[in-house]
């Protein structure tokens, strides 16, 4: 089975663990594996506005560093906000031959210090970006093909209807990220049928939630994914994917908030998208971390269950 360096990130080994348990069972079903790298650290979540403060830019430069000398050129990773600091980093690296320059001076001075890696007799060399950063939807969609996923199908989502939400940081800024098209993008939409699911498309799928506002303007969150979840089930949605777990939390814990704020609101589902792809490829529903949501989903999932006989359990 091919394996495939992987970032998980700080948010997928505790809070957001059930992203991480579906995306790998997941990648085995579907050929590959997600092999996660030995020795990571936090990529440092948000990149410097600054083009000068290139010290934010070390953490996430010494990670695509180890990939290259590993000896892989491509890194899988799932969290939207380290999906953006890794890409936007190694585009850095590319074309800023000064940034380059500074970082890798830094590299080369710090890496004796580390004395939890494996030393190597080897020559320093720079790192220059040669390592490809790929969100695991884009690795879906590029290296595996919505058609092969369309054939391992255990428990096509038939009937649902799922409402995609991409958030700010997964396709911004476009230049760097060049994932799809941030304005009016595809690739969860096409994700989603290739469920057998149908998607529903609603004004709001690109707007932000609110981020960390959640911890220093609650309110301001609150009313943002209001309006997200709201618009949604007016086009019919019975729940929504993402992939970002800071999304996540806004979208389904504020819930009980939006509630309270708002009379009129109805909770609606908000699941990972690996783990609709886990359940639809035939993994125990019991793997997928159900039990940490807000917003129960057993409605949806009795509807994916009892749509397929109860599909395959194993």
């Amino acid at each position: 089975m091919a394996k495939v360096a992987y970032y998980p990130g700080c948010a997928l080994k505790e809070r957001s663990s059930h992203l991480d348990t579906s995306a790998r069972d997941s990648a085995v079903r579907l050929g590959f594996e997600l092999d996660e790298l030995p020795t990571w650290t936090c990529c440092g979540a948000v990149p410097p506005v600054s083009e000068e403060r290139v010290m934010n830019l070390v953490a996430p430069s010494r990670i695509l560093k180890d990939v290259r000398d590993s000896g892989r050129d491509v890194l899988i990773t799932i969290c939207d906000f380290c999906y953006n600091t890794l890409k936007r980093t190694n585009y850095s690296i590319r074309t800023n031959e000064i940034t380059r320059k500074r970082i890798n001076a830094f590299l080369a001075d710090d890496e004796p210090e580390r004395d939890y890696i494996e030393k190597k007799d080897a020559y320093w060399v720079d790192y220059t970006g040669e390592v490809r950063v790929v969100h695991l939807m884009e690795y879906l969609r590029d290296e595996i093909g919505y058609g092969n996923i369309r054939e391992k199908l255990k428990r096509p989502l038939s009937g649902l209807k799922i409402a995609p939400y991409y958030g700010c940081v997964m396709l911004r800024p476009q230049n760097e990220i060049q994932l799809d098209e941030p304005e009016n993008p595809s690739i969860i939409e096409d994700f989603i049928d290739s469920l057998g699911a149908e998607t529903i498309r609603y004004p709001y799928r690109t707007e932000c939630c609110g981020s960390y506002l959640s911890v220093s303007s609650p309110d301001a969150s609150t009313r943002l994914c209001y309006r997200i979840l709201t618009s949604a089930q007016q086009h019919g949605a019975d729940a929504m994917v993402i992939s970002c777990p800071l999304c996540f939390y806004n979208l389904d814990s504020r819930q009980k908030a939006i509630a309270e704020a708002y009379p009129d609101f109805k909770p609606i589902p908000v699941f990972y998208f690996t783990q609709l792809l886990s359940v639809a490829l035939g993994v125990d529903e019991g793997r997928q971390g159900f039990e940490r949501h807000f917003v129960d989903v057993a409605p949806v999932l009795d509807m994916i269950l009892q749509g397929s006989g109860k599909g395959d359990r194993t």
